[in-house]
C-alpha cells in the first residue's frame, strides 16, 4: 500500500505551524467543549415523504465546538456542513451522512482547538435518487441543494441574531464567518458562498435562462418551461421569506393538506460570509461565481468518479445515475484565477505561502487555493481511483450490523470505494486539510499577518507566514515525530492481509492471507470466476439467472486457489471453457487475494475489493469493468464449483434446468447412423432425421429410402449399354436390348462367337479337299452336311 509519500514528508514539517502558539494557525488549546443538539431553526422538510407523510416542519439542530478554557469572546465562526447525498446515513447507501461522522467531529475539534467556534449543523435532507427520469432526479436534487443553501445561511443569521439579542451565547465575532463543506456539504458551501439572489441561480450572467435549471412541467411543448425551484413556493435563497401555501398532500378524506415549503427566519440579519472551504464537492454552475465573491480553498481528487473535477455530469454514488452538469474544483479555481487582479483569493495568494503543503498543491497540478488530492497515486496514475474522500472513516462494526439486519452491502461497497479506510489514512489527509487551510482561512478573515518566526520547514514549529527567521525553531527527536510518536511502527502493512495493521509504517513480514476454513481452497476445489452480464451485449448468456440475484455458472473461467497464506493467495490452472472470457482469464492469473474467515478480499488492478458473500457466491459490491458496447457495469463474482447445482444449464438440452452448472447435458438430435444428419453427440432422438437422395420414382437413380430430394436425380436414357457392342451408346443408362454384336454365328465355324447376334461373314471352316462335302467336320459327307448347306443357301457372302 502506498501512502502518498510526498504528502507524508510535507506533514512531518507542518504538524504545528508554530508550537509557541499562533492562534487560528496552531492548535493552542488541548480540550474542546461540545454543546450538542442546539436548535437553530425549524423548517419544512420533505424527508417525511419517505414515510408516506406530507412535508412538515422539523427542528434543525447543530453541535457547537469551542475551545475549553478560552477567555476570548469575539471568535471567528465556522459553519461545518457534513456529507451524505442529501439522505440519512445508510439510507444514502453509505456509512456517513450526519454531523456525528468521524471526519466532521475530527475537523470541528481541530479548528476549535485552534481558537475557532465551529458549528456542525444539520440541514434538510430528502430527495429520490431512484426517480424514473433524469429530469425528475435533477429537479429533486436541485430542490435539496436549495434547501441546504437556505439552512446554511439561516445558521449564519442565527448566530448573528444570538450575538445581537441573546447575549452572544457562543462568543463569536459576527463579522467573521466561513463555511466548511465536505462532500455534499461542499456543494452547499460553494453555492451558499456564491449565489447572490434567486435570479443568479436560474439566469446566466447575461440574463439568459440556464437551461439545466428549467424543465417542462406539463409535457406541452407549446407552454414555457418553468424553473426547478420557484422562489414564491420555496422561499428565497436566504430563507428569510415564507413560501406560499400549496397542497402538500391529502388527508384521509381526500382533502388537500395545505402548507408551505419554507418558513422564513431572522430576516433582519445578513447571510454574508468571509470564506468557503470545499472538500470533494462541486459548484452547480460557474455563472454563480463572480469576481468579488469570498476567498475559497478546495480539496478534490482529480479522478473522483462521482463529482467531476472539471465540468461534467454529477453521478449519484448510490445508484450510478447521472443527474446534472456541475463544475468541480479545478474549473472553479480556474475561473477565480482568470479574474483580473485582484482576484477572489488575492488575500492569501499575495502572501506567497511556500510551506511544503503549498508546494505539494502546486506539484499536484493545483494552484494557490486548490489542493488536488492524489491519494494512492503512482507516477501520476491513481491506483485506487474510486477513493474520492480519503479523509473519511466510519465504524465498521456498525455498518456490518446494519447490513446484517437489512440485507444491504454498505460495508463492502464503502470499503471498495475507500479500501484503506481508517483513522490513520483519514487523519493524514485531515492533517493536510488543516495545515493547508489554516493560514489561508486566517488571512482571509484578517486574523493574522505575516512576520518573524521559524522559517525552517524541517522544524516542528515551522511558520508558513514567517517573513524572517527569529531563531525559535524546534525539532523532533530522531526517529520520532513532533508529538513524540515513534516513526517506526512494525506490523503487517498489506491492506488485504487478515492481520493488516493500519498504524504500521514498517512491514515485519508477518502478513497472513488465509485464516479459517469457511471458504474452501486447495487443488481439489475448483473455483468458477465470472462477470455479470445484465445490460451488456452478452445479456442473453446470463440465462435469466441474474434476474433473481444469481449468476450463470456456465459463463465463467475456472481454476484452483493456491497458497498457504504466508503470501497472498492466487489462482492456478485457469481455463476458459467458453472461449469468451480471455481477458478475465488473463487478469485472474495476476490477481492476489486473501481469505479471512468468511471474508474474501481481491486485489486487482491496484484496487482492494472486499467481496460480498451470499451463501452461494462472492460478488464485488461495485462494478469492476464495463461493457464497451453498452457501458453497463459488470460485477466480479467467484464461487467453488460445487456451490452450484450440477446438471445442465444449456437451454437447448432436453434436461435443461436454469442456472445449473452444465456437466451432463443431453442434447436432442438425429440418432440414426444411416441418416444424412446423424449427430453423434445427440443423446435423445428428436425425430429430425432425414435421408438425402433422389426421390423421383421415374428417375434412373431413384432411392426408395430417401425422404429429402438432394437434386441428384438422373433421367432414364435407353440404348445399348454394352461397351463391346457395335452400337454401344455411351449416353444410355438403361439397356433396351438393342445391342448388336458382330461375329461368326455358325457354331461349326472355326471362329464361332457365341456372343455374336449378327453374322458378319467372318466364319472360317476346317476340312480339306479330301472331303469337300463334310461341312460339319465329322469326316463323313452325309445328310447332316446337306441340311447344313441348305440352312445357309441363298445367303450373300462377302
Amino acid at each position: 500500500m502506498r501512502h502518498f509519500y510526498s504528502l507524508i514528508i510535507a506533514l512531518l514539517f507542518v504538524s504545528s505551524i508554530n508550537a509557541q502558539g499562533v492562534r487560528y494557525v496552531d492548535e493552542i488549546f488541548s480540550d474542546v467543549t461540545v454543546t450538542t443538539d442546539i436548535t437553530y431553526a425549524a423548517n419544512v422538510s420533505v424527508i417525511t415523504t419517505l414515510q408516506g407523510l406530507p412535508p412538515m416542519a422539523l427542528p434543525q439542530n447543530m453541535d457547537v465546538y469551542s475551545p475549553s478554557g478560552d477567555t476570548e469572546t469575539n471568535r471567528p465562526l465556522i459553519i461545518y456542513l457534513h456529507t451524505g447525498n442529501f439522505l440519512p446515513t445508510y439510507l444514502n447507501g453509505g456509512a456517513t451522512g450526519d454531523r456525528d461522522d468521524n471526519c466532521a467531529v475530527e475537523i470541528c475539534s481541530r479548528f476549535a482547538r485552534m481558537g475557532y467556534v465551529v458549528a456542525s449543523i444539520d440541514y434538510r435532507l430528502g430527495w429520490n435518487p431512484l426517480a424514473a427520469t433524469q429530469t425528475e432526479r435533477s429537479t429533486q436534487l436541485i430542490g435539496a441543494a436549495y434547501r441546504g443553501v437556505q439552512d446554511a445561511r439561516t445558521a449564519v443569521r442565527y448566530f448573528r441574531m444570538d450575538a445581537d439579542v441573546q447575549g452572544n451565547t457562543f462568543g463569536i465575532d459576527p463579522t467573521k464567518v466561513g463555511y466548511f463543506g465536505e462532500g455534499t456539504g461542499g456543494y452547499v458551501a460553494y453555492a451558499a458562498a456564491t449565489i447572490s439572489d434567486y435570479n443568479d441561480i436560474i439566469l446566466d450572467d447575461t440574463g439568459v435562462p440556464i437551461s439545466k435549471f428549467w424543465y417542462d412541467n406539463d409535457g406541452d411543448p407549446a407552454t414555457a418551461e418553468v424553473p426547478m425551484v420557484i422562489e414564491a413556493i420555496n422561499g428565497n435563497p436566504d430563507a428569510t421569506t415564507d413560501g406560499i401555501e400549496i397542497p402538500l398532500g391529502v388527508d384521509a378524506e381526500g382533502n388537500p393538506i395545505m402548507g408551505r415549503l419554507c418558513i422564513g427566519h431572522y430576516p433582519d440579519y445578513s447571510s454574508d460570509v468571509s470564506f468557503s472551504m470545499n472538500m470533494g464537492g462541486a459548484l452547480g454552475d460557474l455563472n454563480w461565481l463572480d469576481q468579488g465573491d469570498v476567498p475559497m480553498v478546495s480539496f478534490q481528487t482529480p479522478h473522483d468518479p462521482f463529482a467531476p473535477y472539471t465540468t461534467g455530469v454529477l453521478i449519484v454514488p448510490t445508484t450510478g445515475n447521472q443527474i446534472i452538469e456541475v463544475s468541480g474544483a479545478f474549473d472553479v479555481h480556474g475561473e477565480i484565477n482568470g479574474y483580473p487582479a485582484p482576484n477572489n483569493n488575492e488575500v492569501f495568494q499575495s502572501a506567497g505561502l511556500s510551506d511544503p503543503l503549498s508546494l505539494e498543491a502546486i506539484a499536484n497540478g493545483g494552484s494557490d487555493g486548490l489542493f488536488p488530492v492524489l491519494n494512492n497515486y503512482v507516477d501520476g496514475t491513481p491506483t485506487q481511483p474510486f477513493d474520492g474522500a480519503p479523509w473519511q472513516w466510519w465504524d465498521e462494526a456498525a455498518a456490518q450490523a446494519y447490513d446484517a439486519a437489512n440485507g444491504t452491502t454498505i460495508w463492502a461497497t464503502q470499503m471498495t470505494l475507500n479500501p484503506d479506510m481508517g483513522p490513520t489514512e483519514a487523519n493524514m489527509w485531515i492533517d493536510a486539510i488543516q495545515g493547508y487551510t489554516a493560514p489561508r482561512l486566517a488571512l482571509a478573515m484578517d486574523l493574522i499577518s505575516s512576520g518573524p518566526g521559524c522559517s525552517d520547514t524541517a522544524a516542528c514549529n515551522f511558520n508558513a507566514l514567517a517573513t524572517s527567521d527569529d531563531g525559535s525553531c524546534t525539532y523532533a527527536t530522531p526517529g520520532y515525530d513532533c508529538d513524540g510518536t515513534s516513526l517506526n511502527l512494525e506490523g503487517c502493512t498489506d491492506a488485504i492481509a487478515c492481520n493488516y495493521d493500519e498504524a504500521a509504517t514498517v512491514d515485519n513480514a508477518t502478513c497472513d492471507y488465509y485464516e479459517g476454513t469457511e471458504i474452501p481452497t486447495g487443488s481439489e476445489v475448483v473455483w468458477l470466476v465470472g462477470l455479470t452480464l445484465s445490460g451488456t451485449s452478452f445479456e442473453a448468456l446470463a440465462g435469466g439467472c441474474e434476474a433473481s440475484g444469481g449468476v450463470n455458472p456456465d459463463v465463467s473461467i475456472n481454476g484452483v486457489i493456491v497458497g498457504d497464506g504466508s503470501t497472498p493467495l492466487s489462482m492456478a490452472g485457469i481455463s476458459d471453457p467458453t472461449g469468451l472470457l480471455g481477458d478475465l482469464a488473463a487478469l485472474a492469473s495476476t490477481v492476489q487475494f486473501s481469505i479471512c474467515g468468511s471474508a474474501m478480499t481481491v486485489a486487482a488492478l491496484g484496487n482492494n475489493i472486499p467481496m460480498v458473500g451470499n451463501g452461494t457466491f462472492w460478488i464485488s459490491p461495485i462494478p469492476v469493468a464495463s461493457d464497451p458496447a453498452t457501458g453497463a457495469g459488470q460485477f466480479l463474482w467467484a464461487a467453488p464449483m460445487l456451490n452450484f447445482p450440477l446438471g445442465c444449464g444449456q437451454p437447448t438440452a432436453v434436461n435443461y434446468a436454469p442456472c445449473e452448472l452444465s456437466v451432463a447435458c443431453v442434447f436432442p438430435g438425429c440418432t440414426d447412423e444411416n441418416a444424412s444428419n446423424y449427430d453423434a453427440a445427440a443423446g435423445s432422438d428428436d425425430g429430425s432425421c432425414y435421408y438425402l437422395g433422389c426421390t423421383d420414382a421415374t428417375a434412373f437413380n431413384y432411392d426408395a429410402d430417401a425422404d429429402t430430394d438432394d437434386g441428384s436425380c438422373i433421367d432414364v436414357v435407353t440404348g445399348c449399354t454394352d461397351a463391346t457392342a457395335s452400337n454401344y451408346d455411351d449416353t444410355a443408362n438403361t439397356e433396351d436390348g438393342s445391342c448388336i454384336t458382330l461375329g461368326c454365328t455358325y457354331a461349326a465355324a472355326e471362329n464361332y462367337n457365341s456372343l455374336a447376334n449378327d453374322d458378319d461373314g467372318s466364319c472360317t471352316f476346317s476340312g480339306g479337299p479330301d472331303c469337300l462335302g463334310d461341312l460339319d467336320g465329322d469326316g463323313v459327307a452325309a445328310t447332316a452336311d446337306l441340311l447344313l448347306f441348305l440352312s445357309v443357301f441363298g445367303s450373300t457372302c462377302n
